[in-house]
């Protein structure tokens, strides 16, 4: 089945800040991971999972979610920002201070990200990463919230697709052409029974945690706009 929508318009931006081989961060800088699934491989596990599970099967959205904040607990990240497809994590300075550090920890994240999905769902699931090196904070604390309103206007097509990958597994026609608009989207949700509205608030707009020296700090109800920057920490 088809991969649903393009990366989030955020992404694109960023994409003017990846970063490849090793290197050294510029003085200043301030180390992002993207770590996710594979799109085309979370379709599959949904489609495969459908005749067991839940509509929308909220335990591989929590696994995902999970999965994406647990990587806090390898002392590379600072802020982790987690959704039902990916994470955004903000790198401590010192786990990134070196030649090939920042590489290393990507492939650190990425290979606990993978492996904690696994042991979660009892299969593996194939995910990817990507490195960005942003000029300093403030364009992350921008970063987070254009990824945070992305992710919340893409609910309704992410919640379609999911449903539709659900429903091929259960023998049901489906395919992402029958969901390229929002009355599409909504129509097919509602025809099968899933309010919205009713949909926890992490999957319309995800999870955030902080980690220091005083331990994680959790928010699951993401303030919006330049609130949302300020869980941001300074160091």
């Amino acid at each position: 089945m088809a991969s649903h929508v393009d990366a989030h318009p955020t992404w694109t931006k960023l994409s003017a800040f990846q970063v490849f081989g090793d290197y050294s961060p510029m003085r200043g800088f301030r180390v992002l991971v993207r770590v996710g699934a594979e799109p085309e491989a979370l379709l599959e596990a949904l489609e495969a999972r459908a005749a067991t599970h839940d509509l929308l099967d909220p335990e591989l959205a929590r696994a995902l979610l999970r999965s994406g904040l647990g990587l806090l607990r390898t002392g590379l990240v600072r802020l982790a920002y987690a959704t039902t497809e990916e994470a955004l994590l903000l790198l401590h300075a010192d786990a990134v201070d070196g030649e090939g550090a920042a590489i290393a920890a990507q492939n650190r994240l990425l290979a606990d990200y993978a492996a904690s999905l696994s042991l979660l769902l009892g299969r593996p699931l194939a995910a990817h990463a990507q490195i960005f090196e942003v000029p300093d904070l403030a364009v992350a604390r921008r970063g987070l919230v254009a990824l945070c309103a992305d992710v919340e206007e893409g609910t309704p097509l992410r919640s379609a697709m999911w449903l539709g990958a659900q429903l091929r597994g259960r023998g049901q026609p489906f395919h992402p052409s029958m969901v390229e608009t929002l009355e599409e989207q909504s129509h097919l949700l509602q025809t099968h029974g899933v309010d919205m509205d009713a949909l926890p608030t992490w999957w319309w707009r995800g999870v955030l945690a902080t980690h220091d020296v005083e331990g994680i700090d959790v928010y699951d109800e993401l303030p919006g706009g330049e609130e949302l920057g300020h869980l941001v920490p300074e160091a």
